[in-house]
């Protein structure tokens, strides 16, 4: 009788002590609150002067499709109905303009000449409605095994320089009698007597 008593009482101080840690472990928890922490690391890569102006801003919807596939093992041949497609359409202006100062020479009396630097491509201004969105994605029946499409990369792909240089060309003459207008303006403040013409360089 002894003996199973003092077996219980054993249990009852083993139960305590066990719902006495479960709840100093809470009460612990919630005094010594633990807060996610967060490092941020940031370095200055360049600084840069620049006299950029902007004398055109030209509106641009581009639609890009991109598929991918899966190659027939060892072979550099496409699966049959294994292809993902996804198309984007970019919403964004770019900017054209010059990077470098103007030189201006006055001939004579109320009469300049601007020598304007080349044109170049400025950047680029994502739209602020629906800069870019995922118009559709698409797959074979025999897809699952093939990678998605790098939404992103097409976005990176789609903004690049090199994809502006066809727009500065065709819109030459337009940035060429903006920037007319801009320094017509400029030298007509100062003196508005001014005729000015303006200096390509190509």
């Amino acid at each position: 009788m002894i003996k199973k008593t003092l077996t219980y009482f054993v249990w009852i101080v083993c139960i305590g002590l066990v719902v006495i840690f479960i709840m100093g472990s809470g009460f612990l928890n919630s005094f010594f609150e633990q807060k996610p922490t967060t490092t941020v690391s940031a370095r200055i890569t360049s600084l840069e002067k620049v006299n950029q102006i902007t004398f055109l801003n030209v509106g641009i919807q581009k639609v890009i499709t991109s598929k991918e596939t899966t190659k027939v093992l060892f072979t550099d041949l496409d699966l049959p109905f294994s292809e993902k497609e996804a198309i984007i359409i970019l919403n964004y202006k770019a900017k054209f303009g010059i990077k470098k100062p103007v030189k201006v020479q006055k001939l004579g009396e109320s009469s300049y000449k601007v020598i304007v630097p080349k044109f170049e491509v400025i950047g680029f201004e994502l739209a602020k409605d629906n800069p870019y969105q995922l118009y559709d994605t698409s797959g074979g029946f025999l897809s699952g095994a093939t990678d998605d499409v790098d939404t992103g990369k097409l976005v990176a792909g789609g903004l690049a320089d090199k994809e502006q240089e066809g727009y500065l060309k065709e819109y030459k003459e337009m940035i060429k009698d903006s920037a007319k207008e801009y320094y017509r303006q400029l030298l007509t403040s100062i003196d508005k007597d001014a005729k000015v013409e303006c200096e390509f360089q190509d």
